[in-house]
């Protein structure tokens, strides 16, 4: 009888503490990151140690075969900026307004749609101490750097659409697959790039995209190899295999000095919308099996 009525008053004691928390008008989600409140129906946090799930959006289901980006009819929570710092934190059916800056290591975003408003510098970027696994997500907007930053990240079926600066910034261990980037906003006076391998260089692994920088004015390259001249670079291959990319002056460009000595470049198929060429890249580089989307070999580059 006393176990019983102990029980009570602790379930008792829980719905109360829940109450003052809706009353405060903030879900305090995880250590280090909180989210504002929407009304009860919308949002669940399943675990709370490791979620930040919106419910409107539905339990989650794997994306359709050929799905891109955050998926069609899907019911999004509206959020703003945000700043993650406790390590596996998983947000999933989010509209971030803004971008997301990851402070902690194995956090996922997905099924989310960023949109920049110019007030931050990246849509997704890491810090020293961040990781984070992107998968159907859609980034949109003013972006004055890049849609994605930093080092330590993944991309799967990821769009990058209508963007003001550059597409993705890829840096150490950075990986982008199965995505697409494409119809760019760059203001009048910038120039942009779809992608860029920034950092050091090492392990980056760009694979099965669909790359358009688009062409004419401000449009530099579909992919660009960019990396830190001074980095050191002993491990890990840039590897460049089975895109499909377009437009740019050079659709993909290497820097002649400081040329990373580890490049890849193969089963790529190009359009023939480069202002110059399809390729500019390093001697060093090695290529394989690339051509135009009809079949036809490259020119020397």
């Amino acid at each position: 009888m006393r176990r019983t009525a102990g029980q009570a008053i602790a379930r008792a004691g829980l719905g109360f503490a829940t109450c003052v928390l809706a009353v405060a008008g903030v879900v305090v989600a995880t250590e280090g990151s909180t989210f504002p409140a929407l009304d009860p129906p919308m949002v669940a946090l399943a675990p709370a140690a490791t979620a930040l799930e919106c419910a409107a959006a539905g339990p989650y289901r794997a994306p359709e075969r050929g799905s891109v980006g955050v998926p069609d009819g899907l019911r999004l929570c509206p959020t703003a900026a945000r700043t993650i710092t406790t390590p596996g934190v998983v947000l999933d059916g989010w509209e971030i307004r803004g971008g997301l800056v990851v402070d902690a290591p194995e956090v996922v975003v997905r099924r989310s749609r960023v949109i920049g408003d110019g007030t931050q510098p990246f849509g997704i970027v890491t810090t020293p101490n961040g990781s984070v696994r992107i998968e159907d997500v859609t980034l949109t907007g003013d972006f004055p750097q890049a849609a994605i930053g930093g080092d330590r990240w993944s991309g799967e079926r990821v769009e990058i659409a209508r963007v003001t600066g550059d597409g993705a910034w890829l840096g150490e261990s950075a990986r982008l697959r199965n995505s697409t980037v494409h119809d760019f906003a760059t203001p009048p006076g910038r120039e942009a790039s779809a992608l860029v391998v920034r950092g050091s260089g090492r392990d980056v692994l760009v694979e099965d995209n669909q790359v358009d920088v688009g062409s004419g004015p401000g449009r530099a390259a579909a992919v660009l190899l960019d990396p830190d001249r001074g980095a050191a670079r002993d491990e890990g291959p840039i590897l460049i295999r089975g895109n499909v990319l377009g437009g740019g002056r050079y659709t993909l460009r290497e820097d002649e000095l400081g040329a990373p000595a580890d490049v890849r470049i193969s089963g790529n198929r190009f359009r023939r919308d480069a202002a110059e060429a399809p390729l500019r890249v390093s001697r060093r580089a090695v290529l394989e099996d690339n051509s135009y989307l009809d079949g036809a070999g490259l020119p020397d580059w």
